[in-house]
């Protein structure tokens, strides 16, 4: 049975859907709701944290908890690691706790934070796996925030970014609408090779970042 099957059978409050429901075209992805991560990438993080074994997961934008709870779930298959996951909208951070619990993976596997993201503060704590899920236009913000809490040899992904990085012009919004002009901090990070882009083409777009490794081969 694969992730999103579980999380149905566990959840019956769950409700598959066509990704393409909410555009009106026909998709090869589905989703639970028409914010937060197609099952298909959820099926792709909770894979991912299968593989790496992370001690520490961090997440941005909580939402309804789908994507903390493949991560969660994940944790929990491991039989170690904890999502660090935050909310700052009451009515949905409490909608997630629900299902977190229902799921049983709240305390344990996933630590539900009822707070601005832009505030956290995670201190000394490495992770080897973000996902930057809150408001656009705060997600390169929290890019550079929590880079240093990235491992070395991790992994962070920003979703809901095409591979233009949104850097084109929005007839009705202007330039870059609605993530913002890149950081010019981010550029220079990844021209320094100290973060390495790549993107995937799933319709709600999702780019991602690996951190380097001092033991990756030089080439």
């Amino acid at each position: 049975m694969n992730i999103t099957n579980r999380l149905l059978e566990l959840d019956p409050t769950l409700e598959l859907h066509d990704e393409g429901e909410w555009s009106k075209t026909v998709s090869e992805y589905s989703a639970f709701n028409d914010a937060g991560v197609e099952c298909e990438v959820g099926e792709f993080l909770y894979s991912l944290v299968r593989i790496l074994k992370p001690a520490h997961v961090l997440e941005t934008g909580t939402h309804w908890g789908i994507g903390a709870s493949y991560m969660g779930m994940a944790c929990k298959d491991n039989a170690k690691g904890q999502v660090d996951t935050i909310e700052f909208l009451r009515e949905i951070y409490e909608r997630a706790d629900a299902r977190f619990k229902k799921l049983e993976l709240s305390p344990a596997f996933v630590n539900n934070l009822f707070m601005d993201a832009r505030a956290f503060d995670p201190g000394d704590k490495k992770y080897g796996l973000i996902l930057l899920d809150t408001e656009p236009q705060t997600r390169f913000g929290e890019l550079v925030k929590f880079f240093d809490n990235l491992e070395d040899g991790g992994f962070v992904f920003i979703h809901d970014l095409h591979r233009h990085m949104q850097q084109v012009e929005n007839a009705e919004h202007g330039f870059a609408w609605p993530f913002g002009p890149i950081p010019e901090i981010i550029i220079e990070t990844v021209n320094a090779n100290n973060l390495r882009p790549f993107h995937f083409g799933n319709p709600r777009g999702l780019t991602g970042f690996y951190k380097p490794h001092p033991g990756d081969y030089k080439w």
